[in-house]
């Protein structure tokens, strides 16, 4: 019993531990959004939409993206881009959203790339559908790390199409 209570002792020191160490990260991650840094408010933004440490909320997530997405945060920008296309904190706006994607792709973000190749695929958010843009797009994603799945569904879209 004794060991029991020993080993049960420990584990609650080390969660205290954990849960201070987010609570510190959290501070600081904070801090530094609020002093400017576009990194610390595009993770700030995203702690907000997925309610990680603190409460789940669009609206404070969307004003966390858009701060690092004006500095030119790829991240950020595709990330804002979803938030209008989903109408997550913000109303529903296809073309505020392609504005973003093109934002980040053309820095290179492969999730800008993905998104708005699938705006061209479809011809929403104000831009014509052109499939071999979207394909473009996609490729260029694809060609970069991890996003395998991009390239499996080029290679099924290629099939189906008899390229």
């Amino acid at each position: 019993m004794l060991c029991f209570l020993l080993a049960s002792c420990g584990e609650e020191k080390e969660k205290t531990v954990e849960t201070e160490e987010a609570v510190e990260t959290e501070k600081t991650i904070q801090e530094r959004a609020e002093a400017g840094d576009a990194e610390a408010q595009n993770t700030l933004g995203s702690m907000y939409y997925k309610g990680l440490r603190v409460p789940q909320d669009y609206v404070e997530a969307v004003k966390w993206y858009r701060m690092a997405a004006e500095q030119g945060n790829a991240q950020a920008q595709s990330n804002l881009g979803e938030m209008y296309a989903y109408g997550d904190g913000v109303p529903q706006d296809d073309v505020e959203a392609v504005k973003w994607w093109r934002k980040a792709a053309e820095q290179g973000n492969p999730d800008g790339r993905v998104n708005l190749g699938m705006m061209y695929a479809v011809g929403a958010g104000g831009v014509a559908q052109d499939t071999a843009k979207a394909m473009e797009l996609y490729r260029m994603a694809a060609e970069q790390d991890g996003y395998a799945d991009v390239e499996e569904w080029l290679e099924k879209y290629s099939k189906e199409k008899g390229d």
